[in-house]
């Protein structure tokens, strides 16, 4: 897997230095967008709100069937070109009618407003939520572009480990014939999403939180899964899909995300305790998007918590849910992180998690309010030791505890996000030895992951805190 391309960054124009070349002012474009001028199609790709089309119209309710999405590996031939069509029909609009926000590239560009240049949605619980609502639109535009309101979305179903590949549809033919293939992506079709980034304790650690704080976030600060794995696919695939401002420009950012969605359902369907925050400021998150007749729509995150009845979508059952724990309540064990920067991991705290995990249960180690490098984006290698860091072994390696990944709102870094990054890694036995078998404190650190060794920077971890915490496995009394 190669990593992001720094040469891009070179030839990547500035939005200005866009703009100029294109014989325009700034503000031209800001005109444009707000008086209903009709610009160049190149101009589409410079992110820009949607301009003032007054107040919103409430969306009140769906009267389609209820439909199930697929995972895209399982399409048949016939929907594959079904899907096809229909982002072929929406790239039209792009030159036939550039004002149309129907459009791919105006469909991109609200992704690039929402999550990179303007109101970040990001690192907060608003990320599930709203990404719900933006592709329940534009598989309704879909739908709309070639006749068939059943339409339904594909997810991308990288949690299977016979699925890591670009799904077939988005990479078959490879080139600007097929309206689902992107040539910026650092993803090869026969290149995989690496078992770190997506595998099972991956899943497992995030499928397992107790609460929706700690699966989607909190007002001010992410959730779990919205790291690892979702990040981490977007620095995988590279490309337009490594920066939140273009990911849209590649029609697997929303295969990819349909299957982030689904984590959200089955994290719902995986316990009784699982449910949505109730709080009105929660609940009365409100967003807008053009619907699928370009009518500019309002929407409540409360409107979206029941994908089945309210937006008239389904998932199939997970596998990997019939193979989870049924865990008892998480213990969190406090650490003197806040103090020395440092962990002390030995004695009954050790000898309590071993205990746990050995029997069946689950430990796990938490990063509060995680500092990341900001100057690319890159997955990042957690290891207990900087020594361990620097000869970056990967998965399995003494030291090894899992990844980080870090995706820039945009290549020039203009908009970095303030919200804090959660992060929770499951731990194995092997990894708690890697944490009890350092000499002194546990000093943690990060290596980006695919440098060349004479370039390998270890970077020490910054967090507002770490704690670990542990859950015993429900047994049956006899």
């Amino acid at each position: 897997m190669s990593n992001l391309d720094d040469r891009m960054w070179a030839t990547m124009p500035s939005r200005r230095s866009f703009l100029q070349r294109m014989g325009l002012g700034v503000g031209v474009l800001g005109a444009g967008l707000f008086g209903g001028l009709a610009l160049p199609e190149s101009v589409l790709a410079v992110c820009e709100p949607p301009g003032n089309p007054g107040t919103p119209k409430p969306w009140r309710k769906d009267c389609r069937m209820i439909l199930p999405r697929r995972p895209a590996s399982t399409l048949s031939a016939a929907e594959i070109t079904q899907l096809k069509d229909a982002y072929k029909a929406m790239r039209a609009l792009d030159s036939s009618a550039p004002n149309d926000p129907r459009g791919f590239l105006r469909q991109a560009n609200v992704h690039c407003w929402y999550c990179g240049e303007g109101t970040q949605v990001h690192f907060s619980w608003q990320f599930f939520a709203w990404h719900r609502a933006y592709l329940y639109f534009h598989e309704r535009i879909l739908g709309k572009l070639i006749g068939d309101m059943n339409f339904r979305l594909p997810y991308w179903d990288w949690d299977t480990p016979s699925h890591r590949k670009l799904p077939g549809a988005y990479t078959d033919p490879n080139d600007n014939s097929n309206p689902l293939w992107n040539g910026t992506r650092n993803m090869d079709p026969t290149d995989e999403i690496p078992e770190e980034d997506v595998g099972e304790d991956v899943m497992e650690a995030a499928l397992t939180a107790d609460t929706f704080t700690e699966f989607g976030g909190t007002a001010s600060g992410s959730g779990i899964p919205e790291g690892t794995p979702h990040g981490a696919v977007h620095v995988d695939v590279g490309g337009d899909m490594g920066f939140f401002d273009s990911a849209g420009k590649d029609p697997v950012f929303y295969a990819h995300h349909a299957n982030v969605d689904k984590m959200w359902s089955d994290w719902n369907k995986a316990s009784s305790i699982h449910t949505n925050p109730t709080v009105t400021t929660f609940l009365n998150l409100t967003w807008n998007f053009y619907d699928e007749n370009k009518v500019w729509r309002s929407i409540k995150a409360s409107q979206v918590l029941n994908h089945d009845t309210q937006l008239r979508y389904t998932y199939g059952p997970s596998k990997f849910l019939e193979q989870l724990p049924c865990l008892l309540d998480w213990f969190p064990i406090k650490t003197d992180w806040r103090v020395s920067q440092t962990l002390k991991f030995a004695g009954q705290t050790r000898a309590k998690m071993m205990k746990v995990v050995e029997q069946g249960g689950r430990a796990r180690l938490h990063l509060n309010e995680l500092a990341v490098p900001t100057d690319k984006s890159a997955v990042y290698r957690l290891y207990a030791t900087p020594e361990a860091a620097k000869a970056d072994e990967g998965p399995g390696s003494k030291g090894y505890l899992g990844t980080v990944p870090v995706v820039l709102n945009d290549r020039e870094r203009r908009h970095l996000s303030k919200n804090a990054r959660n992060i929770a890694l499951r731990l194995s036995t092997a990894k708690l030895d890697a944490l009890s078998g350092t000499v002194g404190p546990v000093r943690l650190a990060l290596v980006e992951r695919g440098v060349k060794p004479e370039a390998r920077k270890v970077i020490p971890v910054r967090a507002k805190d770490v704690l670990l915490s542990v859950a015993e496995v429900e047994r049956e009394e006899r």
